[in-house]
Protein backbone atom coordinates (compact mmCIF):
# COMPACT_ATOMS: atom_id res chain seq x y z
CA UNK A 1 0.00 0.00 0.00
CA UNK A 2 1.33 3.45 -0.89
CA UNK A 3 1.95 5.96 1.88
CA UNK A 4 -0.81 8.22 0.54
CA UNK A 5 -3.49 5.50 0.48
CA UNK A 6 -6.00 5.55 3.33
CA UNK A 7 -8.57 3.12 4.68
CA UNK A 8 -12.16 4.24 4.95
CA UNK A 9 -13.19 3.88 8.56
CA UNK A 10 -16.76 2.66 8.02
CA UNK A 11 -17.10 -0.85 6.50
CA UNK A 12 -19.88 -1.35 4.00
CA UNK A 13 -22.31 -4.15 3.38
CA UNK A 14 -22.71 -3.39 -0.34
CA UNK A 15 -20.44 -1.36 -2.63
CA UNK A 16 -22.18 -0.45 -5.88
CA UNK A 17 -19.81 0.65 -8.65
CA UNK A 18 -21.68 3.04 -10.94
CA UNK A 19 -24.29 5.65 -10.10
CA UNK A 20 -26.74 5.59 -13.01
CA UNK A 21 -30.16 3.90 -13.07
CA UNK A 22 -29.11 0.32 -12.33
CA UNK A 23 -26.61 1.35 -9.68
CA UNK A 24 -28.99 3.67 -7.84
CA UNK A 25 -31.87 1.18 -8.07
CA UNK A 26 -29.64 -1.57 -6.67
CA UNK A 27 -28.55 0.73 -3.87
CA UNK A 28 -32.15 1.63 -2.96
CA UNK A 29 -33.22 -2.02 -2.85
CA UNK A 30 -30.36 -3.10 -0.58
CA UNK A 31 -30.70 -0.02 1.63
CA UNK A 32 -34.40 -0.86 2.01
CA UNK A 33 -33.34 -4.29 3.25
CA UNK A 34 -31.34 -2.58 5.99
CA UNK A 35 -27.82 -2.78 4.54
CA UNK A 36 -25.11 -0.11 4.61
CA UNK A 37 -24.70 0.83 0.96
CA UNK A 38 -22.36 3.15 -0.93
CA UNK A 39 -22.39 4.08 -4.60
CA UNK A 40 -19.07 4.85 -6.27
CA UNK A 41 -19.40 7.11 -9.31
CA UNK A 42 -16.44 8.24 -11.38
CA UNK A 43 -18.23 11.39 -12.56
CA UNK A 44 -18.77 14.46 -10.44
CA UNK A 45 -22.50 14.41 -11.17
CA UNK A 46 -24.42 17.61 -10.37
CA UNK A 47 -28.03 17.28 -9.25
CA UNK A 48 -29.30 17.91 -12.78
CA UNK A 49 -26.99 15.42 -14.53
CA UNK A 50 -28.81 12.98 -16.80
CA UNK A 51 -28.29 10.70 -19.76
CA UNK A 52 -29.29 12.35 -23.05
CA UNK A 53 -29.05 9.57 -25.63
CA UNK A 54 -32.25 7.73 -24.74
CA UNK A 55 -35.74 7.17 -26.14
CA UNK A 56 -37.20 7.79 -22.65
CA UNK A 57 -39.77 5.09 -23.41
CA UNK A 58 -40.27 3.15 -20.19
CA UNK A 59 -41.85 -0.18 -21.04
CA UNK A 60 -45.04 -1.26 -19.23
CA UNK A 61 -43.25 -4.08 -17.40
CA UNK A 62 -41.03 -1.39 -15.82
CA UNK A 63 -43.63 1.09 -14.61
CA UNK A 64 -44.64 -0.87 -11.46
CA UNK A 65 -40.95 -1.14 -10.50
CA UNK A 66 -40.90 2.61 -9.82
CA UNK A 67 -43.06 2.17 -6.73
CA UNK A 68 -40.55 0.12 -4.74
CA UNK A 69 -37.87 2.69 -5.56
CA UNK A 70 -39.85 5.55 -4.04
CA UNK A 71 -40.57 6.96 -7.51
CA UNK A 72 -44.32 6.46 -7.84
CA UNK A 73 -44.70 10.25 -8.17
CA UNK A 74 -42.92 10.11 -11.52
CA UNK A 75 -46.08 8.55 -12.97
CA UNK A 76 -47.93 11.87 -12.49
CA UNK A 77 -48.78 13.81 -15.71
CA UNK A 78 -46.54 16.75 -14.85
CA UNK A 79 -43.51 14.46 -14.88
CA UNK A 80 -44.25 11.87 -17.58
CA UNK A 81 -46.71 10.94 -20.32
CA UNK A 82 -48.71 7.73 -20.01
CA UNK A 83 -48.56 6.11 -23.43
CA UNK A 84 -49.05 2.97 -25.45
CA UNK A 85 -47.32 1.75 -28.61
CA UNK A 86 -48.89 1.72 -32.06
CA UNK A 87 -46.93 -0.18 -34.72
CA UNK A 88 -47.42 0.66 -38.38
CA UNK A 89 -46.11 -2.45 -40.15
CA UNK A 90 -45.89 -3.85 -43.70
CA UNK A 91 -48.95 -5.98 -42.91
CA UNK A 92 -51.15 -3.36 -41.25
CA UNK A 93 -51.43 -1.50 -37.94
CA UNK A 94 -50.87 -3.29 -34.64
CA UNK A 95 -53.06 -1.54 -32.10
CA UNK A 96 -55.41 -2.70 -29.38
CA UNK A 97 -58.21 -0.76 -27.66
CA UNK A 98 -57.94 0.73 -24.21
CA UNK A 99 -55.15 2.52 -22.34
CA UNK A 100 -53.35 -0.60 -21.17
CA UNK A 101 -51.30 -3.27 -22.88
CA UNK A 102 -53.34 -5.84 -20.95
CA UNK A 103 -57.11 -5.26 -21.38
CA UNK A 104 -57.69 -6.53 -17.84
CA UNK A 105 -55.12 -4.13 -16.40
CA UNK A 106 -55.92 -0.52 -17.43
CA UNK A 107 -52.76 0.73 -15.71
CA UNK A 108 -50.49 -1.54 -17.76
CA UNK A 109 -49.30 1.43 -19.77
CA UNK A 110 -45.85 2.62 -20.80
CA UNK A 111 -44.37 5.97 -19.78
CA UNK A 112 -42.49 8.55 -21.80
CA UNK A 113 -40.32 9.56 -18.86
CA UNK A 114 -37.34 11.73 -19.71
CA UNK A 115 -33.99 11.03 -18.14
CA UNK A 116 -33.70 14.68 -17.10
CA UNK A 117 -36.53 13.80 -14.66
CA UNK A 118 -35.74 10.17 -13.87
CA UNK A 119 -31.99 10.37 -13.24
CA UNK A 120 -32.00 13.14 -10.58
CA UNK A 121 -35.08 11.58 -8.97
CA UNK A 122 -33.52 8.16 -8.48
CA UNK A 123 -30.34 9.68 -7.05
CA UNK A 124 -32.42 11.73 -4.62
CA UNK A 125 -34.35 8.60 -3.65
CA UNK A 126 -31.11 6.74 -2.99
CA UNK A 127 -29.91 9.50 -0.68
CA UNK A 128 -33.30 9.57 1.04
CA UNK A 129 -32.89 5.85 1.74
CA UNK A 130 -29.53 6.47 3.40
CA UNK A 131 -27.25 5.49 0.51
CA UNK A 132 -23.81 7.07 0.67
CA UNK A 133 -22.52 8.60 -2.59
CA UNK A 134 -18.79 8.64 -3.27
CA UNK A 135 -18.60 10.78 -6.40
CA UNK A 136 -15.74 11.85 -8.66
CA UNK A 137 -14.09 8.63 -7.57
CA UNK A 138 -12.94 5.83 -9.82
CA UNK A 139 -12.64 2.22 -8.74
CA UNK A 140 -9.13 1.07 -9.63
CA UNK A 141 -9.31 -2.49 -8.33
CA UNK A 142 -11.21 -5.01 -6.23
CA UNK A 143 -9.68 -7.79 -4.14
CA UNK A 144 -11.57 -10.60 -2.48
CA UNK A 145 -10.68 -12.54 0.66
CA UNK A 146 -12.60 -14.83 3.00
CA UNK A 147 -14.19 -11.87 4.79
CA UNK A 148 -15.34 -9.95 1.73
CA UNK A 149 -13.91 -7.32 -0.58
CA UNK A 150 -11.39 -4.51 -0.60
CA UNK A 151 -12.31 -1.79 -3.08
CA UNK A 152 -9.43 0.43 -4.18
CA UNK A 153 -10.40 3.89 -5.40
CA UNK A 154 -8.70 7.00 -6.77
CA UNK A 155 -9.88 10.59 -6.59
CA UNK A 156 -8.33 14.06 -6.59
CA UNK A 157 -8.13 13.83 -2.81
CA UNK A 158 -6.00 10.68 -3.10
CA UNK A 159 -6.26 6.91 -3.03
CA UNK A 160 -8.50 5.12 -0.57
CA UNK A 161 -9.57 1.59 0.31
CA UNK A 162 -13.03 0.49 1.36
CA UNK A 163 -14.23 -2.80 2.80
CA UNK A 164 -17.51 -4.38 1.64
CA UNK A 165 -19.20 -7.75 1.89
CA UNK A 166 -20.70 -7.54 -1.61
CA UNK A 167 -19.54 -5.61 -4.69
CA UNK A 168 -22.01 -4.90 -7.51
CA UNK A 169 -20.90 -3.88 -11.02
CA UNK A 170 -23.23 -1.20 -12.36
CA UNK A 171 -20.57 0.74 -14.25
CA UNK A 172 -22.14 0.72 -17.66
CA UNK A 173 -21.44 -0.47 -21.15
CA UNK A 174 -17.68 0.10 -20.88
CA UNK A 175 -17.54 -1.53 -17.47
CA UNK A 176 -14.12 -1.26 -15.88
CA UNK A 177 -15.00 -4.01 -13.43
CA UNK A 178 -15.73 -6.32 -16.35
CA UNK A 179 -12.16 -5.75 -17.52
CA UNK A 180 -10.72 -6.29 -14.07
CA UNK A 181 -12.69 -9.50 -13.56
CA UNK A 182 -12.36 -10.92 -17.05
CA UNK A 183 -16.06 -10.65 -17.90
CA UNK A 184 -15.64 -10.21 -21.64
CA UNK A 185 -18.68 -9.01 -23.58
CA UNK A 186 -20.30 -11.03 -26.32
CA UNK A 187 -20.63 -8.35 -29.03
CA UNK A 188 -23.54 -8.68 -31.48
CA UNK A 189 -23.74 -6.54 -34.65
CA UNK A 190 -26.27 -3.75 -35.01
CA UNK A 191 -26.79 -2.83 -38.66
CA UNK A 192 -28.68 0.40 -38.01
CA UNK A 193 -27.58 3.90 -37.08
CA UNK A 194 -29.76 6.08 -34.85
CA UNK A 195 -30.67 9.76 -34.68
CA UNK A 196 -32.56 11.41 -31.80
CA UNK A 197 -34.15 14.88 -31.76
CA UNK A 198 -36.46 16.97 -29.53
CA UNK A 199 -39.11 19.23 -31.05
CA UNK A 200 -42.01 21.55 -30.34
CA UNK A 201 -44.84 22.14 -32.79
CA UNK A 202 -45.72 18.47 -33.35
CA UNK A 203 -49.28 17.53 -32.40
CA UNK A 204 -49.46 14.44 -30.20
CA UNK A 205 -51.50 11.50 -31.56
CA UNK A 206 -54.80 10.55 -29.95
CA UNK A 207 -54.41 9.33 -26.37
CA UNK A 208 -50.73 10.30 -26.47
CA UNK A 209 -49.87 7.14 -28.39
CA UNK A 210 -46.21 6.51 -29.21
CA UNK A 211 -46.07 5.71 -32.93
CA UNK A 212 -43.56 3.27 -34.44
CA UNK A 213 -43.50 3.24 -38.25
CA UNK A 214 -41.71 0.40 -40.00
CA UNK A 215 -40.44 1.80 -43.30
CA UNK A 216 -38.63 -0.90 -45.25
CA UNK A 217 -36.15 -2.04 -42.57
CA UNK A 218 -36.06 1.29 -40.73
CA UNK A 219 -38.06 2.19 -37.64
CA UNK A 220 -39.26 5.79 -37.23
CA UNK A 221 -40.51 6.60 -33.73
CA UNK A 222 -42.51 9.45 -32.26
CA UNK A 223 -42.76 9.91 -28.49
CA UNK A 224 -45.01 12.63 -26.98
CA UNK A 225 -43.36 14.26 -23.98
CA UNK A 226 -44.42 16.51 -21.11
CA UNK A 227 -45.11 20.12 -22.04
CA UNK A 228 -46.30 19.46 -25.58
CA UNK A 229 -42.85 18.44 -26.76
CA UNK A 230 -42.00 15.43 -28.92
CA UNK A 231 -38.96 13.23 -29.35
CA UNK A 232 -38.42 11.83 -32.83
CA UNK A 233 -36.06 8.90 -33.23
CA UNK A 234 -34.95 7.18 -36.42
CA UNK A 235 -33.27 3.78 -36.50
CA UNK A 236 -32.15 3.43 -40.11
CA UNK A 237 -29.88 1.37 -42.28
CA UNK A 238 -26.46 2.96 -41.99
CA UNK A 239 -26.18 3.59 -45.71
CA UNK A 240 -29.34 5.73 -45.61
CA UNK A 241 -27.98 8.33 -43.19
CA UNK A 242 -24.27 8.27 -44.08
CA UNK A 243 -24.74 11.14 -46.55
CA UNK A 244 -26.60 13.37 -44.11
CA UNK A 245 -23.67 15.69 -43.40
CA UNK A 246 -23.50 18.80 -41.25
CA UNK A 247 -25.92 19.68 -38.47
CA UNK A 248 -28.25 21.77 -40.67
CA UNK A 249 -28.24 19.34 -43.56
CA UNK A 250 -28.76 16.38 -41.31
CA UNK A 251 -31.71 18.03 -39.55
CA UNK A 252 -33.32 18.88 -42.90
CA UNK A 253 -32.96 15.31 -44.16
CA UNK A 254 -34.22 13.93 -40.86
CA UNK A 255 -37.41 16.00 -40.96
CA UNK A 256 -37.85 15.28 -44.67
CA UNK A 257 -37.74 11.58 -43.84
CA UNK A 258 -40.52 11.88 -41.25
CA UNK A 259 -42.51 14.17 -43.56
CA UNK A 260 -42.51 11.37 -46.13
CA UNK A 261 -44.23 8.96 -43.75
CA UNK A 262 -47.99 9.37 -44.03
CA UNK A 263 -48.57 7.42 -40.81
CA UNK A 264 -46.24 9.54 -38.65
CA UNK A 265 -47.36 12.72 -36.85
CA UNK A 266 -47.02 15.80 -39.05
CA UNK A 267 -43.69 17.63 -38.75
CA UNK A 268 -44.78 20.63 -40.86
CA UNK A 269 -44.57 22.98 -37.86
CA UNK A 270 -41.76 21.16 -36.04
CA UNK A 271 -39.20 23.39 -34.32
CA UNK A 272 -35.99 21.69 -33.11
CA UNK A 273 -34.98 22.31 -29.50
CA UNK A 274 -31.36 21.58 -30.36
CA UNK A 275 -29.14 19.56 -32.68
CA UNK A 276 -29.71 15.89 -33.39
CA UNK A 277 -27.99 13.32 -31.22
CA UNK A 278 -27.14 9.80 -32.26
CA UNK A 279 -24.69 7.06 -33.02
CA UNK A 280 -23.36 5.41 -36.16
CA UNK A 281 -22.42 2.07 -34.61
CA UNK A 282 -23.78 0.54 -31.41
CA UNK A 283 -23.36 -3.22 -31.19
CA UNK A 284 -25.28 -5.04 -28.49
CA UNK A 285 -23.11 -6.30 -25.62
CA UNK A 286 -24.02 -9.26 -23.41
CA UNK A 287 -21.93 -10.26 -20.37
CA UNK A 288 -22.21 -12.99 -17.78
CA UNK A 289 -24.49 -11.87 -14.95
CA UNK A 290 -21.92 -12.98 -12.36
CA UNK A 291 -18.14 -12.95 -12.72
CA UNK A 292 -15.60 -13.42 -9.94
CA UNK A 293 -18.39 -13.38 -7.32
CA UNK A 294 -19.52 -9.95 -8.55
CA UNK A 295 -23.04 -9.52 -9.98
CA UNK A 296 -23.42 -7.28 -13.03
CA UNK A 297 -26.53 -5.14 -13.52
CA UNK A 298 -27.81 -2.67 -16.09
CA UNK A 299 -25.68 -1.88 -19.11
CA UNK A 300 -22.72 -3.58 -17.47
CA UNK A 301 -24.62 -6.85 -17.98
CA UNK A 302 -26.77 -6.11 -21.03
CA UNK A 303 -26.34 -3.13 -23.35
CA UNK A 304 -28.76 -3.77 -26.19
CA UNK A 305 -29.86 -2.04 -29.37
CA UNK A 306 -31.80 1.07 -28.33
CA UNK A 307 -34.43 0.27 -30.97
CA UNK A 308 -35.84 -2.29 -28.53
CA UNK A 309 -36.48 0.41 -25.92
CA UNK A 310 -35.40 -1.82 -23.02
CA UNK A 311 -32.48 0.19 -21.62
CA UNK A 312 -34.25 1.83 -18.67
CA UNK A 313 -36.47 -1.17 -18.07
CA UNK A 314 -33.72 -3.77 -17.99
CA UNK A 315 -31.58 -1.50 -15.79
CA UNK A 316 -34.32 -1.39 -13.16
CA UNK A 317 -35.27 -5.03 -13.67
CA UNK A 318 -31.75 -6.38 -13.16
CA UNK A 319 -31.51 -4.37 -9.94
CA UNK A 320 -34.79 -5.87 -8.75
CA UNK A 321 -33.78 -9.42 -9.75
CA UNK A 322 -30.54 -9.05 -7.82
CA UNK A 323 -32.27 -7.68 -4.72
CA UNK A 324 -34.91 -10.43 -4.78
CA UNK A 325 -32.13 -13.01 -5.09
CA UNK A 326 -30.69 -11.79 -1.77
CA UNK A 327 -33.98 -11.32 0.06
CA UNK A 328 -33.98 -13.36 3.27
CA UNK A 329 -30.27 -14.15 2.99
CA UNK A 330 -27.31 -12.87 4.95
CA UNK A 331 -24.17 -11.50 3.34
CA UNK A 332 -21.88 -14.16 4.79
CA UNK A 333 -19.99 -16.41 2.37
CA UNK A 334 -22.81 -18.93 2.04
CA UNK A 335 -25.52 -16.29 1.67
CA UNK A 336 -23.57 -14.45 -1.02
CA UNK A 337 -22.92 -17.64 -2.93
CA UNK A 338 -26.59 -18.65 -2.82
CA UNK A 339 -27.72 -15.13 -3.75
CA UNK A 340 -25.40 -14.99 -6.74
CA UNK A 341 -26.57 -18.41 -7.95
CA UNK A 342 -30.20 -17.29 -7.68
CA UNK A 343 -29.46 -14.06 -9.56
CA UNK A 344 -27.68 -15.91 -12.35
CA UNK A 345 -30.66 -18.21 -12.81
CA UNK A 346 -33.19 -15.37 -12.75
CA UNK A 347 -31.14 -13.32 -15.21
CA UNK A 348 -30.72 -16.16 -17.69
CA UNK A 349 -34.38 -17.18 -17.51
CA UNK A 350 -35.90 -13.70 -17.57
CA UNK A 351 -33.61 -11.59 -19.76
CA UNK A 352 -31.55 -13.70 -22.14
CA UNK A 353 -34.50 -14.88 -24.27
CA UNK A 354 -35.45 -11.24 -24.88
CA UNK A 355 -31.81 -10.34 -25.61
CA UNK A 356 -31.55 -13.00 -28.31
CA UNK A 357 -34.65 -11.69 -30.05
CA UNK A 358 -33.45 -8.08 -29.83
CA UNK A 359 -30.08 -9.00 -31.34
CA UNK A 360 -31.88 -10.75 -34.19
CA UNK A 361 -33.96 -7.63 -34.87
CA UNK A 362 -30.75 -5.57 -35.07
CA UNK A 363 -29.90 -7.23 -38.39
CA UNK A 364 -31.25 -5.76 -41.60
CA UNK A 365 -32.99 -8.73 -43.20
CA UNK A 366 -34.04 -8.26 -46.82
CA UNK A 367 -36.81 -10.90 -46.85
CA UNK A 368 -39.71 -8.47 -46.98
CA UNK A 369 -42.21 -11.08 -48.25
CA UNK A 370 -41.86 -13.23 -45.14
CA UNK A 371 -41.95 -10.17 -42.92
CA UNK A 372 -45.12 -8.85 -44.55
CA UNK A 373 -46.81 -12.23 -44.17
CA UNK A 374 -45.87 -12.31 -40.48
CA UNK A 375 -47.42 -8.92 -39.80
CA UNK A 376 -50.51 -9.67 -41.87
CA UNK A 377 -51.04 -12.64 -39.57
CA UNK A 378 -50.54 -10.50 -36.48
CA UNK A 379 -52.73 -7.63 -37.65
CA UNK A 380 -55.54 -9.97 -38.71
CA UNK A 381 -55.83 -11.53 -35.27
CA UNK A 382 -56.84 -9.34 -32.32
CA UNK A 383 -55.50 -11.77 -29.72
CA UNK A 384 -52.20 -12.07 -31.55
CA UNK A 385 -51.93 -8.28 -31.86
CA UNK A 386 -52.24 -8.10 -28.09
CA UNK A 387 -49.55 -10.73 -27.69
CA UNK A 388 -47.24 -8.78 -30.00
CA UNK A 389 -47.69 -5.58 -28.01
CA UNK A 390 -47.15 -7.53 -24.79
CA UNK A 391 -43.92 -8.95 -26.22
CA UNK A 392 -42.59 -5.55 -27.26
CA UNK A 393 -43.53 -4.27 -23.80
CA UNK A 394 -41.60 -7.24 -22.30
CA UNK A 395 -44.70 -8.39 -20.43
CA UNK A 396 -44.53 -11.90 -21.88
CA UNK A 397 -41.64 -14.13 -22.92
CA UNK A 398 -40.75 -14.66 -26.60
CA UNK A 399 -41.72 -18.34 -26.40
CA UNK A 400 -45.28 -17.42 -25.41
CA UNK A 401 -45.59 -15.11 -28.40
CA UNK A 402 -44.12 -17.74 -30.73
CA UNK A 403 -46.69 -20.29 -29.59
CA UNK A 404 -49.49 -17.80 -30.16
CA UNK A 405 -48.08 -16.83 -33.55
CA UNK A 406 -47.86 -20.42 -34.77
CA UNK A 407 -51.45 -20.97 -33.63
CA UNK A 408 -52.56 -17.84 -35.48
CA UNK A 409 -50.62 -18.83 -38.59
CA UNK A 410 -52.27 -22.24 -38.68
CA UNK A 411 -55.71 -20.71 -38.15
CA UNK A 412 -55.09 -18.29 -41.01
CA UNK A 413 -53.99 -21.14 -43.25
CA UNK A 414 -57.08 -23.18 -42.39
CA UNK A 415 -59.34 -20.20 -43.11
CA UNK A 416 -57.68 -19.68 -46.48
CA UNK A 417 -58.08 -23.36 -47.36
CA UNK A 418 -61.82 -23.23 -46.66
CA UNK A 419 -62.36 -20.39 -49.13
Amino acid sequence: MSSTEEHDAAPLDVAVVGGSLAGCATAVHFATMGYRVAVFEKKAAPDTYHKQLCTHFVQPHTVPLLNALGLAHLREPDRSVATKAVFVTPGGVVETPGPGYDPELPESYALNLERRVLDPAIRESARRHGVRFVEATGVEGVERDEDGWTVRTAAESGARRYRARLVVAADGRRSRLAGLLGNEADSRPNERAALFGYFTGIEAPADNRSVFVMNERDLACSYPLVGGRTELVLFAEKSRVEGWRGSDGRMAEFLKYFDGLAEAPSVTNAVPEGPLLGYADYPSLIRRPVAGSVPFVGDAALSLDAMSGVGCGFALLTAQLLAHSFAGRTLDAEGVREGLDAYRQRFEKTLLPHAEGICGDSLVDKDETTRKRMFETICGNRELSGKYLALTGRMIMPAEFQRAFMKGLMARGSAAARK
